[in-house]
């Protein structure tokens, strides 16, 4: 369902109307920056790393915002990645994956709390609007947003805290892949298919990056990790996606990841172990 915010965030010509659309989709995330953001740069690191999941949580649902709106230059592909149309030559435009703006776009939360956005519009909506105004600029044939004419933000700190609040932004940003992505990665999964092992939607594996896996998953993600870690092991990369798409009789017929999505990751595990362990006796 296409929003009224959504469109705001598009079509807007004012940086305070943009940014209140902004805001609005970015609900419960706008305000732990609102939260988080002043600690963090007095140098709390707890709150460096709720800052920093926040504003990738913003910028995800203003980007499928915008892509739930229509708008031809945008959409996300099964892998959770972001394709813009861009123009060739010869045939008009076409729609490419750009596999390193996402990353982009997160990075931006080094220098967002120091823009005229934050500073004229405040700490949580200042942030919505300045994510939506990247957004925007990155899609060829939406206008691109003026930011406001306003004055800078008043933080108090010296060069030495700015440095130490850009590295931990910056440490936040190149974390190690979460247990999810590894499996993901493992086992040569999209965002789609690995969701589908969880019988929940992609939109669901973007929220338990942000906010951790529920503590109701939390076993059968330990278990995956097992699987994907013995795989890994004893298996050249390559193979595993495979492997894990063919039937066998271990598992009633079925591939390793639909006895997976249907609740046996428990047996798939244990007939791994003893395969394996069968091959290295022999």
């Amino acid at each position: 369902m296409v929003t009224k915010s959504a469109l705001r965030v598009l079509t807007a010509s004012t940086p305070g109307a943009v940014a209140r659309a902004a805001a609005e989709i970015g609900g419960d995330s706008v305000e732990q920056i609102e939260s988080a953001l002043p600690r963090a740069l007095a140098g709390e690191r707890s709150q460096v790393r709720l800052y920093v999941d926040a504003y990738r949580e913003l910028t995800g649902r203003v980007v499928d915002a915008a892509a739930d709106a229509g708008v031809d230059a945008l959409a996300i592909d099964e892998d959770g990645q972001i394709r813009v149309a861009v123009q060739a030559k010869s045939s008009g435009q076409r729609a490419e994956t750009v596999q390193w703006m996402k990353a982009a776009l997160e990075h931006e939360a080094v220098n967002v709390p120091f823009s005229g956005w934050v500073g004229t519009l405040g700490v949580g909506r200042g942030t919505a609007g300045a994510v939506a105004a990247l957004v925007r600029a990155a899609l060829p044939g939406v206008d691109p947003l003026i930011p406001p004419n306003g004055r800078l933000p008043n933080w108090q700190l010296d060069d030495r805290q700015f440095v130490r609040f850009s590295r931990a932004v910056l440490d936040e940003l190149s974390r190690a892949d979460t247990p999810l992505e590894h499996i993901g990665d493992v086992l040569g999964l999209t965002q789609t298919e690995l969701a589908g092992l969880f019988g929940v939607r992609r939109q669901a594996l973007d929220q338990w990056a942000t906010r951790g896996v529920p503590a109701e998953r939390q076993e059968k993600v330990a278990t995956l990790g097992a699987i994907a870690d013995l795989l890994g092991a004893k298996l050249k990369r390559d193979r595993i996606p495979g492997v894990v798409r063919r039937r066998a009789q271990a598992y009633g017929d079925r591939s390793i990841l639909d006895a997976i999505a249907a609740g046996d990751e428990d047996r798939v595990l244990t007939e791994l172990q003893d395969a394996f362990d069968w091959s290295a006796a022999a």
